[in-house]
Parts: structure tokens; sequence; C-alpha cells
């Protein structure tokens, strides 16, 4: 190329980067600013959708308390009702009233009237004895609760007073902020307790548990059925006593026997018989009696049974207010009641009372032998005083 043709294109090179080189930074800034603004109202709309979603949520979680709220009230009511809907003694009287016995009756004093007299329902001491006696049972559980610090449950109801038990009840749960978090309905409420285990279990039977919405049935209810079953809940470090002595309905029998000694056993004797007899199989373990409170009629009382492992030391402790000894066809079993498990400083309450140690390797003989309370009457063991 001639020296005038390379001139020529440097010439219109230099024509054109000017243009390319000098355009204004400001365009491409303009541009960018209308981008993030786009992007700075997109985000914007999205949070004004999220906040409409979050107040429409609260709405509807006010709105569902509300609804829940309203129903356990209503519940509450229908439980009062019941609770003061009284039985119905009279109803013989009422055949003698059909059977000619009639006696003319005031309408407005037969419905209870204002300013009326009482009827005989009303006037019934013992009706109203019981009554009072249901109140004081219903407060006396609500203070205890309180007393005991269990923080987890509140009373609102409890109705009739029966044998062993007291119903029907409703409890509210409170969660770990002090909040209600749902409520346990039941036909019954009745208490277990030991002494020996230090241990309390309340025992609802027949009922449910309403939570966030949804009533689920107690374990144990049959297909179909909306309530039944029982819901245990163990109290581990809850002396047992001061519930006996205020709510003394609420308990077995069981839980006022004597646990003091009858006189007729020589206890140093029995527990050494007793360990002589559990050491005798340490294949897979064996078991020591600990602590012995006393013996009546056949049963060792205030009992602590230690587990021990092949190598003599502590699996387990079982505490119990009776042990009960029994020779079976093959082997011995160990009946404890009313007590507790305990393992790594875990105490956990016998299932519905009971516990059982079987000792297949145990020569029921041998036990007969020894003269133990349970298997041999006093006056025929060199065990007895």
């Amino acid at each position: 190329m001639s020296a005038s043709g390379r001139l020529s294109v440097l010439a219109v090179l230099f024509g054109i980067l000017p243009c390319a080189w000098l355009d204004d930074p400001s365009d491409e800034l303009t541009r960018l600013r209308a981008l993030l603004e786009r992007e700075r109202a997109g985000w914007a709309e999205k949070e004004a959708g999220y906040r409409r979603r979050i107040a429409d949520l609260e709405a509807e979680l006010v709105r569902t308390s509300e609804d829940r709220l309203r129903r356990e009230q209503e519940f509450l009511d229908f439980t009062r009702l019941l609770a003061a809907v009284a039985p119905q003694p009279r109803v013989p009287e009422a055949f003698d009233l059909l059977g000619g016995g009639a006696r003319d009756e005031d309408p407005g004093r037969a419905a209870g009237g204002a300013g009326e007299e009482p009827g005989p329902a009303d006037t019934d001491p013992q009706e109203a004895a019981r009554r009072e006696r249901e109140r004081e049972v219903f407060l006396g559980l609500r203070s205890l609760l309180v007393a005991e610090q269990v923080d987890g449950l509140e009373l609102l109801e409890a109705g009739l007073l029966g044998e062993g038990w007291i119903g029907p009840v409703v409890l509210r749960t409170i969660d770990e902020r002090g909040r209600p978090s749902g409520t346990l309905s039941a036909d019954r409420l009745r208490l277990e307790g030991s002494r020996a285990a230090r241990t309390l279990t309340i025992v609802l039977e027949g009922g449910y548990e309403r939570r966030g919405g949804r009533c689920v049935p107690f374990a144990g209810t049959r297909e179909g059925q909306e309530r039944g079953g029982a819901r245990r809940i163990e109290l581990p470090a809850v002396d047992p006593r001061p519930w006996i002595e205020a709510l003394p309905e609420l308990f077995a029998i069981e839980a006022f026997e004597p646990s003091a000694d009858d006189g007729r056993w020589s206890l140093s004797l029995v527990r050494h018989a007793l360990n002589e007899l559990l050491a005798g199989d340490v294949a897979g373990g064996s078991y020591r009696l600990a602590a012995l409170g006393g013996v009546r009629d056949g049963v060792l009382r205030d009992v602590r049974l230690d587990q021990l492992d092949p190598e003599g030391r502590v699996e387990r402790r079982l505490f119990a207010d009776r042990l009960t000894l029994r020779r079976q066809a093959q082997g011995v079993l160990l009946l404890l009641e009313d007590g507790a498990q305990m393992r790594s400083d875990r105490k956990l309450p016998f299932l519905e009372g009971r516990y059982r140690v079987f000792l297949p390797g145990a020569r029921p003989d041998d036990w007969q032998r020894a003269g133990l309370p349970g298997l041999s009457e006093p006056h025929d063991s060199p065990l007895a005083r």
C-alpha cells in the first residue's frame, strides 16, 4: 500500500475511535440507575406482599385462638352443667307419686322458684356434705399442684366423687412460656403414689387432649371412639403423703395400709436369708435387698432392691411400698407394687403401679425351706421373732 493509502486508512480510524472513546459515561450510569430502581421496586412489591401475608396469618391466628377459647369455654360450661346435675335418689318416691300416693305440690315450688322453700334435695344434709367435700377436693387438688410447682398443669373443673376417683375433669396445659397450650379432658381422675420411692402419678381415664384445634384421644382408645384410654402424668420427685392426707378419696385402698412392721419377723434375718438366695444365680447379674422397712401380713414393706451387674456394680435401684414373693412352677417371682425404678439419676414410676422381677434360675423349694414371708407362716419359719 502506498504511503497516501496508509494515511487515508489512519485518517478513517482516527475519525471513528474518538467517537467510541469519548461516549458520555453518564448514559451508562443512567442505565444502571434505572435498572437498580426497577430491582428496588420489584423487591418493595415483594416485601409488601410478604407483609400482607404475615398480617393475614396473624389475623387468622387470632381468629383461631378466639375460636379455640370459645370452644373451651363452651366445654367448661357443659362440664359445670354436668357437675351441677345431682344423681336422682328419689326415683322410688316418684313412683310412689304415680302409684296413688300423690300429694299436691305447688308448681312454682317444684320448679325451685325464688322465695319458695327448698326441696328435699336441697335440705338433705348428706347431699350437702357430699357437694361440700367435692368442692374441698377440687380446691385441694388445685392447691397441691401449685404447692408442688407442677407448672405445666392447671385444674379448671372437677365433677363428682366416685370410688377412688373424681370426674369429669378438665385441666389446662401450660407451655414453657406460661401460655395456655391446650386442655386435657377426662371422665375420671385418680392418683397413685409410692412412699418408698417418693413418686406421684396422676391418672386420667376416658378422655382426650385438645391441642392446636385438634382433638387426640388418649392412648388405648378403641377405634371409632372420640374419647377413652388413659393418660399417666408422672411426678417423680413428689412425696405422696400430703396428697394422701388431703385427698384420700382419689387413692386406692392400698395407699392407706400401714407400712409399719407387725413384729412377727426378724427383719435382719429375713434380709440376710433373702440376699443369700438372690446371690445364688449371678450369671446375668443379681439382685440385693438393700433396705427393708418391715413385714406385715407376709408382705415386705418399704423396700429398696438393687440390681447388680456381673461385676457387682449397681445398675438400677427399685423402690417399692410392697414386695411380695411368689413361687412359680419354674423359678420365683418378685412382685413390687407402688414404687419406681432409678437408673442414672432418672426416676421412673412403675407402669400401672407394678414391677415384676422373674428369677428363672431360683429353686422354689429352697425359697420355701428358707421360711421367707409370704412363702411360710411365722410359726413355721426360723426367721420369725
